[in-house]
């Protein structure tokens, strides 16, 4: 049976009205100055990780070209540089960068929703109650810059490869993710 326009109409008019919706707190809207800070700082943050993960090859050009003074010569039988393993320097840090989210988010996540709770007493729970007041979006970020900065540092005192591995890939890499991910939390306010 064919229903007509007009009688589709009514049937959809005369239906009861759907149960109603749950009711949402509506968030406080963060002032204009907040705003405008928090897009500024996404802005370089989002900056200085892209910038550097895209960059990494004028790192590593310099690595292995023959003016360069940080990394010590190889011995004479392996005088070809080790392209190699600079190569994997870049990957580490540019992996760690993103593959860091599968940490950070969920922690971030569990910030936002206050779940860091105890759910019980314990001896311990004196501790897991400090952890949440210590732990948040700000100190993970904090955390991020001081190991970017911290990383930086050493590779400029590294005089073999498997030293940038651990200071410009590993520290680097997982210090870039704490620090980028915090702000794409605020991002939907």
């Amino acid at each position: 049976m064919l229903l007509t326009a007009t009688a589709a109409t009514h049937e959809i008019e005369s239906r009861p009205d759907p149960a109603p919706a749950a009711t949402h707190v509506a968030l406080p809207l963060p002032s204009r100055k907040k705003q405008a800070a928090v897009l500024i700082a996404t802005f370089g943050t989002t900056v200085l990780t892209f910038g550097y993960n895209q960059t990494y090859g004028v790192f590593q050009e310099y690595y292995l070209s023959p003016s360069q003074n940080v990394l010590v010569p190889s011995p004479a039988p392996q005088a070809s540089p080790p392209t190699a393993m600079l190569t994997v320097v870049g990957t580490l840090c540019y992996g760690l960068t993103w593959a860091g989210g599968i940490v950070v988010n969920p922690v971030i996540s569990r910030i936002e929703h206050g779940t860091w709770g105890a759910t019980s007493e314990s001896p311990s729970s004196s501790r897991r109650r400090l952890f949440p007041r210590l732990l948040t979006a700000r100190t993970i970020t904090v955390s991020g810059i001081l190991l970017v900065s911290i990383g930086f540092t050493l590779a400029s005192f590294c005089t073999s490869v498997w030293q940038l591995l651990l200071s410009q890939g590993l520290l680097v890499g997982f210090g870039m993710s704490l620090l980028y991910f915090p702000f794409l939390a605020p991002a939907p306010e």
